[in-house]
């Protein structure tokens, strides 16, 4: 807990600083500046690295997962505000305060994990084979996002501030991180069926059935849970900034976040790491079945933004 609030307190500080910046320019230029409002939805889903390795048959010492027909989707919105600074006609710095939701569901076809060198409870040494079959999980996030953004616009006729210009739309484009708090972050997981199988090296023999040892099949559990905390993505928008009147504008455009870490990573738990003798009692909780995983957002964003005009320049030339 005390690792989260650090994180917290560095994320506050730099929001600080770049605020204080960002005023701190615009008060000295004396530029013109905007407030925004938005809204954007899209489609999202997970981008899997799954291990490489292959498990082996009947005996190696890799230990990691391999998995079969790894799919994601689901749906996300943002809503929020927004503040611009430009620092030249065609060159702004962004910040936003809003919310975002997203809900993906995950599917997975069967994820299969080797233990070897066990100990029996003879006292035989034996490779441990587990397999789970349609494992399911499902994410919900609640979040405060904060986007901390470049905003470049297209120059029209000269690089000037003329507040008559009759240019009614330009071309946008925004770059930057986006930092997404998790103010909640629930999981549900599933599986149908799991598998275990001890190979015998010794015997070169294979137990399968007996259910009493924790080998043979088993129906699938549920499990539940939150994770997470604080979600960093690279953010990208262009498309078109329509002028509506002399002071309002209206941004249009498609955007893509990518996500640079896995909140939920430290939550995942190899299949290997588990009490193979009591697998009715096991709660699977989420899988560790891909080696890195990553979120993208692809969607359209609509922003209506409203400009201020310093006292001694008029604004830049859209």
């Amino acid at each position: 807990m005390k690792n989260v609030k650090r994180k917290i307190g560095k994320l506050a500080t730099k929001l600080i600083v770049i605020v204080f910046v960002m005023s701190s320019l615009q008060a000295t230029a004396r530029n013109p500046y905007e407030f925004s409002v938005y809204a954007g939805g899209g489609y999202s889903f997970f981008i899997f690295r799954p291990y490489t390795e292959t498990v082996p048959i009947p005996r190696s010492h890799i230990e990691q997962p391999s998995v079969n027909h790894t799919s994601s989707s689901g749906a996300s919105g943002d809503l929020g505000v927004g503040f611009t600074g430009f620092v030249a006609p065609q060159v702004g710095l962004h910040i936003g305060l809003g919310f975002g939701i997203t809900n993906i569901g995950v599917k997975v076809d069967s994820i299969k994990a080797f233990s070897p060198d066990l100990i029996d409870a003879n006292g035989l040494d034996f490779d441990l084979y587990t397999a789970l079959f349609n494992y399911r999980e499902t994410h919900r996030t609640f979040c405060l996002s904060i986007p901390l953004m470049f905003q470049f616009q297209s120059q029209q006729d000269n690089y000037s501030w003329n507040r008559r210009s009759t240019v009614s739309q330009s071309f946008y484009a925004m770059a930057g991180v986006k930092l997404n708090v998790l103010l909640s972050k629930s999981y549900e997981s599933s599986i149908k069926t799991l598998r275990n199988e001890a190979y015998y090296p010794e015997y070169n023999n294979w137990a399968a059935t007996q259910t009493f040892a924790g080998l043979g099949n088993f129906k699938g559990r549920n499990a539940n849970g939150n994770i997470g905390y604080i979600h960093v993505l690279f953010s990208f928008e262009a498309g078109m900034k329509w002028r509506i009147s002399d002071n309002m504008f209206l941004y249009t455009g498609p955007f893509l976040d990518f996500g640079l870490n896995d909140p939920t990573k430290n939550s995942r738990t190899l299949i290997s790491d588990y009490d193979y003798i009591n697998p009715t009692d096991l709660d699977l909780s989420l899988m560790a079945f891909s080696s890195q995983t990553n979120m993208m957002t692809i969607g359209v964003k609509v922003r209506l933004a409203f400009i201020k005009y310093s006292n001694q320049l008029s604004c830049p030339q859209f």
